[in-house]
């Protein structure tokens, strides 16, 4: 890399490792919860009809307001992962989404977990590893 490629490059810890590493947690936290809180507001609002009151009702719930500022994140924090790395890895990264949800309606929501989605999450976890360790620096 001659001087004028390296003045060009972007320096510091957003654009490093930990940068990455950082990205990587904010678009799985932020996703999940995204998930999470439209799941909480759903049940809020329980059975009502798809009608004006209803969209009312969806348009002042906190849960559905979390979740589309969650979402909002979790779009540009997406785009700057886009950024540095290739689709071909990054989404099947995303699928890491899954697990935390998964964890996080279990935890949060005392969701009952089958023996079949763990053996999802290892199946999900074990497909990336060999993704990640398939792919070129």
């Amino acid at each position: 890399m001659n001087s004028q490629e390296m003045a060009l490059r972007p320096v510091g810890w957003l654009h490093g490792r930990l940068g990455t590493v950082v990205l990587w947690a904010l678009l799985i936290l932020t996703e999940s919860a995204g998930q999470l809180f439209t799941k909480v507001a759903g049940d809020q609002l329980g059975q009502m009809d798809f009608n004006w009151q209803w969209l009312a009702a969806v348009a002042v719930n906190p849960g559905v307001l979390a979740a589309i500022a969650c979402y909002i994140g979790a779009f540009f924090v997406w785009m700057l992962i886009l950024r540095r790395s290739s689709l071909s890895l990054a989404f099947p990264l995303s699928s890491l989404v899954f697990v935390v949800v998964l964890l996080g309606s279990w935890l949060g929501l005392g969701e009952h977990i089958s023996f079949l989605h763990w053996v999802g999450v290892v199946v999900i976890i074990g497909g990336i590893a060999l993704l990640a360790e398939g792919e070129e620096n």
